[in-house]
């Protein structure tokens, strides 16, 4: 019997918490993009403590200006979809013909192609987002205050990432969905003020975890300036 065959049943939210005590490194090295989620609820039980969690990473200034908006209703989702299709249907197209001779690279975008299909079906949305003021904007001069907008909330995503991938949930960072900002803030209910920076679909995770494989680190440090490998 395959294993698409046998019904998937949540782990209890107690049993999933029960594995953030996963050691750090095993978490980094096998952390991915995971798109194939099975389309059961996420519980809340286990969703805010991972939320919670995140939020002890740092921030400018220690300003703390995020919020989460998190999306669990059907015509919501039904309404992001609707903004992110589109978009996808035009980039995809690109994309696939840029990796036309390429058959690792086609296989890859097989799961954002099904996610991109199931979109609204997936069990929760986070979004993150971060309010703008004078000394963080996500758009514009001086660039510094681009860094310290995004700079201020992306460790939190990181955050979130990691606990997904320990407590066995499968999750992705993507920015195309929102790429329409006004609409997107508009579908959300947020002020002018708070910005969208990304969103992440979460769902218990099809298949399995990592270890990844990334390019040698020999060939990715460069020491005091670029093309400068170690000795």
């Amino acid at each position: 019997m395959s294993s698409e065959s046998v019904p998937f049943v949540p782990p209890d939210a107690a049993d999933a918490l029960a594995r953030l005590d996963m050691p750090m490194a095993e978490a980094m090295r096998t952390q991915r993009a995971v798109r194939r989620l099975h389309l059961d609820p996420v519980s809340r039980e286990v969703l805010l403590p991972l939320l919670e969690l995140s939020l002890k990473a740092p921030t400018s200034s220690n300003t703390q200006d995020w919020c989460y908006v998190v999306v669990e209703d059907r015509a919501q989702k039904e309404r992001l979809a609707k903004l992110y299709r589109p978009l996808y249907r035009t980039f995809s197209p690109i994309e696939r013909w840029a990796a036309r001779r390429d058959p690792s690279r086609l296989r890859q975008m097989k799961p954002g192609e099904w996610q991109a299909e199931h979109f609204e079906e997936l069990p929760v949305f986070v979004i993150p987002c971060y309010r703008r003021n004078l000394k963080h904007r996500p758009v514009g001069r001086p660039q510094i205050s681009v860094a310290s907008f995004y700079g201020s909330v992306y460790p939190a995503v990181q955050n979130l990432l990691l606990g997904c991938r320990a407590v066995g949930l499968g999750a992705s960072l993507q920015t195309l969905p929102i790429w329409f900002v006004p609409m997107a803030r508009r579908i959300l209910g947020l002020p002018r003020s708070m910005n969208p920076v990304c969103i992440i679909p979460i769902g218990w995770a099809r298949g399995r975890y990592g270890p990844t494989t990334r390019r040698p680190v020999e060939e990715v440090v460069h020491w005091d300036r670029y093309r400068n490998p170690a000795a």
